[in-house]
């Protein structure tokens, strides 16, 4: 009866592993460009003939429309993101790579410097975060935009899965365009319709775009004051608190476990020191209060650094969900600011893929797990269930794979 189930199990496991790997596999290169031209005729025709002037529509087709060359290149990029391998903490925070960048945003720093200064004091953002979020996203500007957003966000409707976030974003764009606030052929963004130097889609365009240096118009595109005042006001209108740090790197006790960490659990740096948490660098960290509510944050479980984070880091989460982005915009900013890079270093593990984080994913969800979603990336949900998945098998608990 224990074969008989256990094979039973076993079964049931990799039919649901295999739907998943169907699910989360990369899109299906679409080879039939004539199709597409025929269907972007008839999508605008029938959703917006209602909204716009027939001249209005014919020049939105004429500019969405991409050629078969532009077709096959965005297609060839989004599958080559999707085939990208899960990348560990240590390779995505490469220290020269980052160090380079650093130099450029010191320069920078001094270069904006006015600028900056009145974003942070209207804003009450720090200029480190302003900045580091700027390197991030466009490399300072530099990063060469490649597509027409519109033409970018149609091709999603059209081709992705996310048709519905796509449409909502051709709704935001066709105001913008209508509005006249931007050139229309000058809306350049990457391959997945995010706009100008902050990478903004064009629903944040309008809620959180900053005409900065007044003349009449948000530029995202060439105006670096507009630029860096939408950054602040984006994470000021999301709830930033000012004169607030993100968090700081500490020290665990081992037998507190780390499944833990999470923003479910928030106590105060008083409580957490009970718990056997310190701080590895007490001067980081100067301006928490007592009274602040933090959590652990542990990007790697067991294997890596160890944080103690504020409500500000997930204010940064907003920005873009990522936990390593969230971490790499504090931990540049930190370093623009002349604090120390990791003091505690990363642990190397087996090497993961997107299908390979699903297989865990779908064996917790199969055990009663909270994963926080099947999305082949190790989150916070996934972390703190194979921690107690591990416990419960009297396993090392590391609540990361290796």
């Amino acid at each position: 009866m224990i074969i008989k189930n256990l094979k039973k199990n076993i079964i049931k496991y990799i039919s649901t592993a295999s739907v998943i790997c169907l699910i989360f596999s990369k899109p299906v290169m679409s080879l039939n460009y004539e199709n597409y031209e025929e269907w972007l005729n008839q999508f605008f025709l029938n959703h917006f003939q209602e909204n716009y002037s027939p001249n209005f529509i014919k020049e939105i087709i004429k500019e969405s429309k991409l050629n078969k060359k532009e077709f096959y290149k965005i297609d060839s990029i989004i599958n080559k993101i999707y085939d990208k391998d899960f990348k560990n903490p240590e390779l995505y925070f490469n220290k020269k790579s980052i160090l380079n960048r650093l130099r450029k945003a010191i320069k920078l720093s001094k270069t904006y410097k006015s600028q900056l200064s009145k974003i942070e004091r209207k804003f009450g953002v720090p200029q480190s975060i302003i900045l580091s979020i700027w390197g991030i996203e466009s490399d300072f500007g530099t990063v060469k935009l490649e597509f027409s957003a519109l033409k970018a966000i149609v091709f999603h409707i059209y081709n992705g899965k996310r048709k519905k976030f796509y449409k909502n974003e051709l709704n935001h764009i066709l105001k913008i365009i209508k509005q006249d606030k931007i050139n229309l052929k000058k809306i350049l963004g990457s391959s997945y319709g995010a706009m100008g130097q902050p990478q903004f889609m064009p629903s944040n365009y309008i809620k959180y775009g900053y005409d900065f240096n007044n003349d009449e118009k948000v530029d995202l595109w060439n105006s670096e004051s507009d630029t860096l005042a939408s950054i602040a006001n984006f994470l000021n209108s999301n709830g930033w608190e000012k004169n607030l740090t993100w968090g700081a790197e500490v020290t665990k006790n081992p037998n507190l476990p780390c499944y833990t960490e999470g923003p479910n659990n928030k106590k105060t740096i008083k409580e957490w020191n009970l718990n056997g948490i310190n701080l590895v660098d007490g001067k980081s960290i100067l301006n928490f209060q007592n009274s602040v509510k933090t959590s652990l944050f542990l990007p790697k479980g067991e294997y890596g650094p160890k944080f103690l984070v504020t409500n500000n880091f997930y204010i940064l989460k907003k920005y873009n969900f990522s936990d390593f982005y969230a971490l790499y915009v504090s931990i540049f900013a930190d370093l623009i600011e002349g604090k120390k890079f990791f003091q505690r270093a990363w642990t190397s593990t087996i090497k993961l893929n997107q299908n390979k984080v699903l297989k865990i994913q779908s064996l917790l969800v199969q055990n009663g797990y909270d994963v926080g979603g099947l999305d082949g990336l190790i989150g916070i949900k996934t972390r703190q269930s194979l921690g107690k998945y591990q416990e419960k098998m009297k396993q090392k608990i590391t609540c990361y794979p290796n």
